[in-house]
């Protein structure tokens, strides 16, 4: 908005709004460093990859904030420097944040562990080819070299630190290869992880791994933001026999559940034909409306009225 010639005083405005980001996005980051400060911190891997998320997200933040200058957005403009704050965002944030994930619920998924040594040197890894590929792109767009661009003279003075973002890209692609490795091994012939291989403080743990369909036979009672710590320890932290039922998993009881059947993919599929019915040029819409509906209506009431076991 910048560089489009809106003048001084939209861009003041777009200045001001730009740098009120900031305010969100640092209550959430220190929101995440006074969690680890007030815990019990245990590096396995998904710890490794949610400390380098929130240090890769906070060196994008930064230079995002950067951007709500309009002297200096206008330099950057359409330059490398925006891609290299927009993959510390998106990659060195949500990429790292979500390996994260994946090492932390797999064992729950999957009933088994992923290796905690191979998903370090994954890790290790990833954050250094990271870093690598993308930190030289400041330097190349401080220095002018445009976005999109496929090629481009080597008198730019560009080459040297291209040669270093291609190499960590390379590297970048090796530790993917590692983690892919790992998963399908572990798939396979993976550690058993058992119900709580964490001692995780959330419901998820409290069933068995891979959980079945249902989750719990009886819905559990939650008291506060750590329930399956409450069952375990005491809602105080006082010792406690553990508790491997929260819910009455593994109770006596009869529950009934539904049957497998094919009546919502009808009712989709109806909900389908009526709308596609409006976004066909030529289409005949009062016919194709008119089968959307019939196979709808259909779909539902059968669905409705199945015989439930």
């Amino acid at each position: 908005m910048f560089t489009t010639g809106l003048g001084p005083v939209a861009d003041s405005a777009f200045a001001v709004t730009t740098m009120l980001i900031a305010i969100p996005t640092a209550v959430k980051i220190f929101n995440w460093i006074a969690t680890l400060w007030g815990g019990h911190i245990v590096l396995k891997t998904p710890m490794y990859f949610a400390l380098g998320f929130v240090a890769l997200f906070i060196i994008g933040g930064l230079s995002g904030v950067m951007h709500a200058s309009p002297p200096v957005d206008l330099h950057h403009q359409d330059s490398y420097f925006v891609v290299a704050h927009i993959h510390y965002v998106l990659f060195g944030g949500s990429i790292f944040g979500l390996f994260a994930g994946i090492y932390y619920w797999f064992p729950k998924m999957s009933g088994r562990m992923l290796d905690d040594g191979l998903g370090k040197l994954h890790f290790w890894l990833m954050f250094i080819a990271m870093n690598v590929t993308f930190f030289p792109m400041h330097f190349l767009g401080v220095d002018g070299m445009p976005r999109r661009i496929f090629t481009y003279y080597s008198s730019d003075g560009w080459d040297t630190w291209n040669l270093v973002a291609s190499l960590g890209a390379f590297l970048l692609g090796g530790s993917m290869l590692i983690f892919l490795f790992n998963f399908f091994r572990s798939v396979r012939a993976g550690a058993p992880a058992g119900n709580d291989p964490w001692d995780a403080a959330t419901l998820e743990w409290a069933t068995t791994s891979p959980p079945p369909l249902h989750d719990f036979d009886k819905i559990p009672v939650v008291t506060s933001s750590r329930p399956f710590w409450d069952a375990k320890y005491g809602a105080h932290g006082a010792p406690k026999a553990k508790q491997e039922a929260v819910g009455g998993h593994g109770a006596a009881e009869h529950i009934v559940l539904p049957n497998p059947t094919i009546w919502p993919l009808v009712t989709a599929l109806g909900i389908l034909i009526f709308w596609t019915s409006f976004m066909i040029p030529g289409a005949p819409v009062f016919e194709v409306t008119g089968l959307g509906v019939l196979v709808l209506l259909f779909g539902l009431f059968s669905w409705l009225f199945e015989p439930l076991e």
